[in-house]
């Protein structure tokens, strides 16, 4: 799941609902109703205490929005790899860095500013019209009081007028977006020549001395760690359920339980999207093109245009390049104002633009898959086994309880294994971190075997499909191996790379070579070189035809042409070192450029405005007191 939102996080759902999380009325910088008892901080900004109260509050905030994007998903350890403390610590110091800022400027809200705002969010409307009664409905149910909602939102006001001021302080030239389109949209070809680290392997020569000063100063690296062998016997689920017999009421029972969640499918639909995405801080022209522009998207599409190649013509979102495709939806999946509007719409029908917080959005349904519920007699099959799992797991915990208890005043596995109808199974020798694929990824099974002394007996282990009893069969503590035994391993690292040295110093001899001459077909012959050619591609690739990727090539540096055919460095891999020079160009489609220059201008200026707010930030932080208390943030 991690993987998924790391490779999808710009993705239409999750933008979508990470942008209607922060709706007006959610108040996130504030005060907030705080848990009492709690009275320490968690960092100091110029002076200015974040309370440990507020952290928490928001904290808790940050992880229910989680908690309703994932749909009950959100496992613990997903839970703690998304780092939400040490995200949110950092934008809420940003926060306050900001607002502090825009106080010393004068850039305060009034409270005209604040009652217009609070007036025309659409969440405190009834009938069209800001309703006393609604908002004070709709923060009771968020925990808060109309004041600190208030002062809430005077954070936000004062914060968003400094934003607006740098927003309108960053320009783009349609010279300079044209001459940057041209730029990267050029293609190039690029010669050649490699310096293999296997080519030089044969010219190392590697001494006893060298071996022995690299032993004498690695020795804590090259440490063979901690390794256990351990007996263990399995209380499969499944096995001990073979017994177990289930009434027809029991299964009714269940079925009458389950059946909305487990044996009800949602209605479904297949989409197709473009999204037109809206900057945070777009003025109200800015909003008023995007959603022209999003008009004229749903015209061409209802006039027959492919909405496909209308998607990866138009669309700025990462789905584009498919042709807008996000495959199948469920009926509740997302947010109910946009769930609504997509699940209105029939088979082949294009939504008029979808406005959110981050954009318009335009939706194709391809099909429709109506919602589905099992009758009982065919979800019959599935309870069975269900059930018969779950009394076959009590089954298994309540033997291997007994058996552990037995083992451990003295009685021998193999026998307590016998008796049961079960087999004793031994692993491999193994460390931490290694998974066995007969126990798959049980972390608390390796956890306890690691912590085993000999012939000790665990602990009852929960694995996801058994129970397991473990005992130490063999132990073997971490240790410094004898040079003998690692001197192949010690003479193949250091030849390798005494090899790689050689070959980043021929491939920078050979460039200095070109700089002088630049001819290296000719540098190629004289060496006795191959030269190759990487094939046509745009400049802003990151990876090479037939070289792949390079550890420190970056924007910019293969900014080759005719005038300047020859780099300023050399650019590597784990195995080798290159040597490159322009050889030929293609021009970019100028033509293609004039029909996407509203677009481009509108990235290229939200790029910019991107830029100065990250550079005035950490201006910001360059020259602020901050401290972290990291004691009460490891409490929470």
């Amino acid at each position: 799941m991690l993987d998924f939102l790391r490779k999808k996080k710009r993705s239409w759902i999750i933008t979508i609902l990470l942008g209607l999380i922060i709706v007006v009325f959610i108040a996130f910088y504030g005060g907030s109703q705080q848990p009492t008892g709690v009275t320490s901080h968690v960092a100091e900004v110029n002076g200015e205490s974040i309370s440990q109260r507020e952290f928490i509050v928001h904290y808790q905030r940050a992880v229910e929005r989680y908690r309703e994007m994932f749909k009950g998903s959100l496992t613990p350890e997903l839970l703690k790899n998304l780092n939400i403390k040490q995200s949110l610590l950092e934008e809420m110091i940003e926060a306050r860095l900001v607002l502090q800022e825009a106080r010393r400027l004068g850039l305060s809200a009034t409270d005209e500013e604040l009652m217009n705002a609070i007036a025309q969010v659409p969440e405190f409307h009834v009938n069209g019209r800001f309703n006393k009664e609604r908002y004070i409905q709709l923060l009771r149910a968020n925990r808060l009081t109309p004041a600190q909602f208030e002062e809430d939102q005077r954070k936000q006001l004062t914060i968003q007028r400094l934003l607006g001021v740098l927003a309108d302080a960053a320009h783009v030239t349609e010279a300079e977006v044209r001459e940057r389109y041209r730029f990267e949209q050029e293609k190039i070809n690029l010669q050649f020549v490699r310096f293999s680290v296997s080519d030089n392997l044969s010219d190392v020569r590697i001494t006893d001395e060298d071996v022995q000063k690299f032993y004498d100063r690695n020795k804590e690296s090259l440490k063979e760690p901690l390794k256990v062998q351990v007996e263990y016997i399995p209380y499969s689920f499944e096995q001990f359920s073979g017994p177990v017999q289930l009434t027809d009421k029991e299964v009714e029972d269940y079925y009458n339980s389950n059946r909305a969640t487990k044996f009800t499918t949602p209605k479904q639909a297949k989409v197709r999207y473009v999204m037109v995405r809206l900057d945070a801080v777009a003025d109200a022209k800015q909003k008023e093109a995007a959603q022209v522009r999003a008009n004229r998207i749903v015209a061409e599409a209802r006039g027959g245009k492919s909405f496909a190649e209308l998607a990866k013509k138009e669309s700025q979102d990462p789905s584009a390049e498919k042709g807008g495709e996000i495959g199948w939806l469920n009926q509740g999946q997302l947010p109910e104002a946009l769930d609504k509007q997509i699940f209105a719409l029939a088979k082949g029908e294009i939504s008029e633009p979808i406005e959110t917080p981050v954009g318009f959005h335009i939706v194709k349904v391809e099909d429709i898959k109506e919602e589905k519920t099992l009758s009982l007699a065919e979800a019959k099959p599935v309870i069975m086994r269900e059930l018969k799992l779950e009394k076959g797991k009590y089954e298994a915990a309540k033997i291997a309880d007994r058996d552990r208890e037995k083992a451990a005043s003295g009685n021998d596995l193999a026998k307590l294994a016998q008796e049961n109808g079960l087999s004793l199974k031994t692993t491999r020798l193994f460390s931490e971190g290694e998974v066995l694929p007969e126990i798959g990824p049980t972390q608390d099974f390796y956890k306890t075997a690691l912590a085993l002394k000999a012939k000790e007996v665990s602990s009852v282990i929960e694995g996801p499909n058994a129970y397991y009893v473990l005992q130490a069969k063999e132990r073997t503590e971490a240790v410094v191996p004898p040079l003998d035994a690692v001197r192949g391993k010690i003479e193949k690292g250091l030849k390798e790379s005494k090899a790689y040295e050689m070959s980043v110093q021929q491939a920078n001899d050979s460039l200095d070579q070109v700089k002088k001459e630049p001819n290296l077909a000719k540098l190629a012959r004289d060496k006795k070189l191959k030269l190759e050619e990487t094939g046509w591609f745009v400049r802003n690739t990151q990876q090479l035809p037939k070289v792949g990727e390079l550890q420190n090539l970056t924007a910019g540096s293969l900014a080759l042409s005719a005038r300047k055919p020859i780099p300023d460095r050399i650019f590597t891999q784990a195995d080798a070192a290159f040597v490159f020079a322009f050889k030929e160009a293609q021009p970019a489609d100028m033509a293609q450029f004039e029909k996407d220059k509203s677009q481009l201008m509108q990235q290229a200026l939200a790029e910019a405005r991107q830029r100065i707010l990250l550079k005035f930030k950490d201006e910001l932080k360059a020259k602020a007191m901050i401290e972290i208390n990291s004691g009460p943030l490891e409490e929470i």
